[in-house]
């Protein structure tokens, strides 16, 4: 199956069990539970996942199950949610090895993995640092037979490495 195909099922199923929450025919969820939904405001015994920080004695239940995971709030009266607004969410590695350093509800900023790009040049003489507005380059010619080019493609891309998404709203249960 391709991965498109797999990333809109997972998505799918996730709306219909945060759409079966809402309705309410799921009755035992525990706090600290989180759940995408596609409306605009969270159902009720959810709470926005957006960070904010809230009492540990109003939301006793949730505060038990969570503790200070996302954050200790003033450090004695509130507590922080976890803040999923605009973010990717990751599983956590668990012992598997492959994102190992990481605890649960830690938080990474955007990376792109090391890679090269194979750029080809023309039979340019000398040295230049600089180029237009598609590529910057070095070029560098040690004797007629051998030529390097060593540039960087600026020529187009966005704001963030992203994958293809969709916006849903992420509630925990309280």
């Amino acid at each position: 199956m391709p991965i498109q195909k797999i990333t809109s099922r997972v998505i799918a199923d996730s709306a219909i069990v945060a759409s079966k929450i809402a309705e309410g025919a799921v009755t035992t969820v525990d706090p600290g539970t989180i759940a995408y939904f596609g409306m605009s405001t969270a159902p009720d015994g959810w709470i926005k996942a957006n960070g904010a920080a809230i009492s540990r004695t109003t939301y006793a239940d949730l505060f038990a199950a969570v503790g200070t995971t996302f954050g200790s709030g003033d450090g004695s009266t509130t507590f922080n949610l976890p803040d999923l607004r605009g973010e990717f969410v990751r599983g956590l590695d668990d012992g598997r090895g492959i994102d190992a350093a990481r605890s649960l509800g830690s938080a990474q900023s955007e990376l792109i993995k090391n890679h090269a790009h194979t750029i080809r040049g023309g039979n340019y003489f000398g040295a230049r640092a600089g180029g237009d507005a598609s590529i910057d380059w070095f070029s560098a010619r040690a004797n007629a037979n051998d030529l390097a080019y060593y540039g960087m493609d600026n020529s187009g891309g966005g704001a963030e490495t992203r994958p293809r998404n969709l916006a849903l709203l992420a509630c925990i249960k309280y």
